[in-house]
Parts: C-alpha cells; structure tokens; sequence
C-alpha cells in the first residue's frame, strides 16, 4: 500500500516510516525538518520539506494523489507555554488543522487515516471526576480534534485514533522527547515524583501500533495503547540510572508544588504565557494510578514486546549527548 506520513521526520513519524517500509509498503511523508536531498531516509520516504500550515490546499492534494493510507502525527506538544489563551493556539494548530487535512484526505480518496492522539482523551473518560478538559486547554482541544476526527470516519474511509500515552524512544540527530523536563532533573538534582502511575510504550510499539491499524482494522476506532504501566517513582529512578546516579526519588511535597507552580503561572500570565497542561491541577491525575492494559495493543494491533526501560536510558543518554552538543551543560 502507498502511504503518507503528515510529521515524518517526528519521533513517531520517523520509526512508523521505517517500519511500514520493512513490511514492504511504499512511503511517502512530509515535515518541518530540511534533509541532505541524498540521505537515505528522504529516498526511502519521498520525503518533502515544509509546513502542511503554510501549503495550499492545492500542494497538499498534489502530494497525497494516490494515497491509501494518511498517517497524521504532527499535533503540538502538550507541555508548551504559548501565547494565551491557549485553548485558540491549539484549537488552531491542531483542531482546525487536522480538520482541513481529513477534509482533504477525504477527497483524496484515501482509504484509511491513523489520527495519533493522546491517552489523556482515554482518561478523561476513565476518570471523569478528574475533568479534565476543564482545567487543560491542551486536552480540551485535544478532545475536540477527536471528535472532529471522527466526523469524517466514513464507509469509504476509516479514521482511526490511536491514544497513547508516555513515549519513550530515540531517533538519530534529534532533540529528544522529555529533554526539557529531564534537563530541569539533572541541573536541579531534583527527581522528587507523583504518588501515581502511567502507562508506557516505545516509539517502536507506537509504529507497530499505527501499522497494525492500517493493516488490521477495518472500520473507525479509537483505541488507548500501552506496552507497559509504571509508577512515576520507578521511571524518575530509571532516569537516574541512566544518568549513572543512584536512584533516590522522594515524593513531591503537594504544599510546597502547589506554591512553586502557582508563582510560575502568576509569572506567565504577566507575560501573556498560558501552558497547555496546568501543572498544579495535573497533580490529581498524576496521583492517580492510571492503567491501559498492554493487551489491547498486541490483540487488535499486533504490538510486540519491547523494553520500555532500555528506551528510557536510551533517552536519556541522547539527552545527555544532545545537550553536551549544544553546550548546554
């Protein structure tokens, strides 16, 4: 099958190339990221450099003619501090962009679209009381960009949501996932946690998990995906490892969070800042133990095993080597 990678020389949009093109489809993608025009990853993907925000309508239909399967994981990150509000920064970045993409898609006649979203759509359900949508404009446009997702999940093409949550993994010459919040650690020798738990997976389950969607499901589905389910103290203490320090990890003073956090959106809100998770509010989720059970992904989509904790000291070490690069140690 002939696909298209909308964020291809992302995290996910990178290793999910590379596994569709092991299983022997044809891939096509485009990012924000300027390649060597004789590099091997832009002749195995057909890669094109741009902004899909800054192409015509016209340009994006030139490039996903033909296309049997859309793959969109370019959304922005859930932890940016953006000019407020921030419900209209993501609600234009990532709702209404998605939308003109879907829209497009659907003319295209492409067959079957995989939308990467995120777990905390899944949880928001789970854990209603939290209400979660209420407090984080990332997730509220989040939930929405869902659900226009799902507007467009016809008999003649598929949308598929695959909702995963922490990420872990590395790709070559990149700034790596969690490099700020793992950055903040090592400076501040600080890897104070949450009482709570996560669910996990690689970048490499991820890329199983979009390709088992295009191959296997035959119909829309929002599905939640997890390789693993750890506590935030177990994965800080992995961290540490991987930074070669032995692992302590308390866990974080609520009175003392709660004061530091609400200077720091005060600080913000004077600059016309607004972040995408609320940082004192996301404590009730992140004290909670939150669980997808792995074997939704390995019976509907074929995710194999992988090993979340080599992927965290992986990361780490890239983080480690990227920041001494860029003499930011």
């Amino acid at each position: 099958m002939k696909a298209f990678i909308f964020g291809g020389t992302g995290l996910i949009g990178y290793h999910t190339s590379l596994e569709l093109i092991k299983r022997g489809h044809e891939v096509h993608s485009i990012g924000l990221t300027t390649l060597p025009k004789n590099s091997k990853f832009v002749k195995m993907t057909n890669y094109t450099q741009g902004n899909i925000e800054e192409l015509s309508n016209g340009e994006i239909m030139k490039l996903i003619q033909g296309v049997d399967w859309l793959l969109y994981a370019c959304s922005t990150n859930a932890l940016e501090i953006v000019k407020a509000p921030a419900d209209e920064y993501y609600k234009v970045h990532n709702v209404m962009t998605t939308e003109r993409i879907l829209r497009l898609a659907r003319d295209a006649n492409v067959k079957k679209v995989v939308l990467v979203s995120n777990a905390y759509e899944y949880f928001n359900t789970t854990l209603s009381n939290l209400r979660l949508e209420k407090w984080h404009p990332y997730i509220k446009a989040t939930l929405e960009q869902e659900n226009v997702a799902r507007r467009f999940n016809t008999t003649s093409m598929n949308v598929i949501i695959l909702q995963p949550a922490q990420i872990w993994g590395v790709m070559p010459q990149r700034k790596p996932l969690h490099y700020e919040s793992i950055m903040e650690m090592y400076r501040s020798n600080n890897f104070a946690t949450f009482k709570g738990s996560i669910p996990v997976i690689t970048v490499k389950q991820v890329a199983q998990a979009v390709c088992g969607a295009f191959e296997n499901i035959k119909h829309g589905e929002t599905i939640p995906i997890a390789g693993d389910n750890l506590t935030y103290k177990h994965i800080n203490e992995v961290i540490m490892q991987g930074l070669n320090m032995k692992p302590y990890v308390p866990y974080i003073n609520s009175f003392l969070y709660k004061i530091s956090e609400g200077r720091r959106k005060k600080v913000n809100k004077k600059l016309g800042l607004e972040a995408g998770i609320d940082a004192v509010k996301i404590m009730d989720f992140k004290n909670q133990n939150a669980y997808i059970d792995p074997k939704i992904a390995t019976k509907q989509l074929g995710v194999q095993k992988d090993d979340v904790e080599k992927a965290i000291i992986d990361t780490v070490k890239q983080v480690m080597d990227y920041a001494k690069l860029h003499k930011q140690l």
